[in-house]
């Protein structure tokens, strides 16, 4: 490791960034490290800081350049060596097809910085976007068209759940002109890398940062840029202020689908009053909605989406619109109520793709939902003929790992009856067939079906209960009937049967109870754990590592 003499002042050139960023300074971070001369510039501001962060520089190569990509690695691998940084090098497989190549390589690239992150046990990934980048990103949105909150430009910092904890991606340089940053890299004498795909025209970015932004400056001088960085932040500020009036609209969990979901299942669509939303200004509504379904399914509605349901929604319709992903939006008489499909369902939540979010600030640590994927239980639903069995004392597992339980309660007079949808008592003395059998069976619905809810006055189709309780149209055939022969004694998580109800006579009860599955209590997400001891001991001196990807 060589010494690297830097400027007096560079040893509080991370501590004032940090800070300004939320971080403590002696936090550990991943450094995005690409070569270019943003990240080259904020990893030796890191490593002159007093005293040092421990500092993990991931280098992703995106293998699209071939020579100049391995040469990018060797650079940060050398650089990293050089000052005695951590490094590790991933690589990303991506189609060169330049169709959405850019989002599909930030993407790519984000995953597995926050993997790394992940195996790290750091929270704070750091990037080195700089001004530059936020009013190009601005200006490629304009140029696109989006909703009010789509104006404003990148966060300083962005929360990412991985699944085992929460991972911050920080952006610490926002402040900073390129021309700045360049400025402070050749005062101390910094050697870089430069991209030579910055400057094809092929993407939206380059035409806008080699293009528009030089036009600009010519009509009105270095001033029309600083000017429209400036409205920028005008909008980003009349943004802030209307989020505040519709922060409060949010999705609650749907009824009636604790008979259909696991727990970590629970928070997937919603419902929403529609009174609160009709009461705002048409152009909140707009903006609330637009917020509402990318939360919801983070996806963004298309503009002509937005019209149709708004148009709905003024004429007070009850209406169900087809949402990109699968997901469907149901405007009742009285409500809003986002439905997922069903292959978001039952997916495991460190397999879960993670959508980037647009900037809403009354989105700050909310969860982020998944893409639509197809889990393997799905092809698993289909019960034997004769149902699952469940024995009696004993269990049964369903394919999506929900769990119903069932066992005999004796001298069971005064005791209280239980109001847990999950959990019900019932009396089988007075039922047709056995009284206390040994097994029962758990079937999914079927065409056909009809059944007497607890309280009601008659028998009714069960697609005709499954509704008016609130299950989501997908989600029907997700619910366990528990019957005993052709009589089905319990919908589960909804509603027993009328003719197995307790009655004061009652001397010895059937417990039946429906567990959602998902993480047991008390399990401690790997991101809890403590940052890792060995990136600090690490940290300030040499580390040899080969120039090969990190698998997994």
């Amino acid at each position: 490791m060589r010494t690297k003499t830097y400027p007096n002042d560079w040893k509080e050139r991370w501590p004032r960034l940090a800070r300004v960023a939320g971080l403590d300074p002696a936090e550990p971070v991943v450094l995005a490290l690409s070569g270019g001369v943003d990240s080259v510039l904020l990893l030796h501001w890191l490593a002159a800081s007093e005293p040092r962060p421990p500092i993990l520089a991931v280098h992703v190569d995106h293998g699209l350049r071939g020579a100049e990509s391995d040469g990018d690695a060797r650079f940060c691998a050398d650089l990293c060596r050089d000052i005695g940084v951590p490094f590790r090098l991933r690589r990303a497989r991506l189609d060169p097809n330049p169709s959405g190549l850019e989002e599909r390589a930030r993407d790519a690239r984000y995953a597995l910085l926050v993997d790394e992150a992940r195996r790290a046990h750091v929270s704070a990934i750091l990037t080195a976007h700089h001004a530059d980048d936020g009013l190009e990103t601005l200006l490629m949105r304009w140029v696109r068209g989006t909703e009010l909150a789509g104006l404003v430009g990148p966060a300083p910092a962005l929360e990412r759940d991985d699944g085992a904890g929460s991972r911050w991606i920080v952006r610490p340089l926002l402040g900073l002109r390129r021309a700045e940053i360049e400025r402070f890299a050749v005062e101390a004498d910094l050697a870089w890398r430069e991209d030579s795909s910055n400057r094809d025209v092929r993407f939206t970015r380059n035409r806008v940062r080699q293009e528009v932004l030089p036009s600009l400056a010519a009509l009105g001088g270095e001033e029309a840029v600083e000017s429209l960085r400036a409205f920028a932040g005008a909008v980003e500020g009349l943004e802030r202020d209307l989020s505040a009036r519709t922060a409060s609209l949010n999705w609650h969990p749907l009824r009636g689908t604790r008979a259909t979901r696991r727990s970590n299942d629970a928070q997937l669509g919603g419902t929403l009053r529609r009174a609160p939303l009709m009461r705002l200004p048409s152009a909140l509504q707009r903006r609330a909605l637009w917020r509402l379904l990318i939360e919801g399914t983070a996806l963004a509605p298309s503009r002509r989406l937005l019209g149709l349901v708004l148009e709905d929604l003024g004429t007070g319709r009850n209406a169900r619109h087809s949402l990109a992903g699968g997901w469907s939006l149901c405007l009742r008489s009285e409500s809003l109520e986002l439905h997922p499909p069903l292959e978001a369902l039952g997916v495991p939540p460190k397999a879960l793709p993670r959508a980037p979010w647009l900037p809403f600030a009354e989105l700050e640590g909310a969860t982020q939902l998944p893409r639509r994927r197809t889990p393997a239980w799905i092809a698993r639903l289909a019960a034997p003929e004769h149902g699952f069995v469940l024995p009696v004392p004993g269990s049964v597992t369903l394919p999506d790992g929900r769990r119903l339980f069932a066992h005999w309660i004796d001298d069971c007079a005064g005791r209280p009856i239980p109001r847990d949808g999950r959990a019900v008592e019932l009396d089988l003395a007075g039922f047709g067939g056995n009284p206390t059998p040994t097994q029962l069976a758990v079937r999914w619905p079927r065409a056909g079906d009809r059944f007497h809810p607890l309280g009601g006055p008659g028998h009714r189709e069960m697609r005709r209960f499954l509704a008016d309780v609130g299950v989501p149209r997908a989600e029907r055939r997700l619910v366990p009937l528990v019957v005993l022969g052709p009589e089905i004694l319990w919908v589960a998580g909804l509603r027993p049967a009328h003719e197995v109800r307790i009655q004061p006579s009652t001397r010895r009860r059937l417990r039946l109870e429906l567990h959602p599955g998902g993480r047991r209590a008390g399990e401690e997400s790997a991101g809890a754990r403590e940052p890792t001891r060995e990136l600090e001991k690490q940290s300030g001196r040499q580390l040899e590592l080969p120039l090969e990807p990190r698998e997994g």
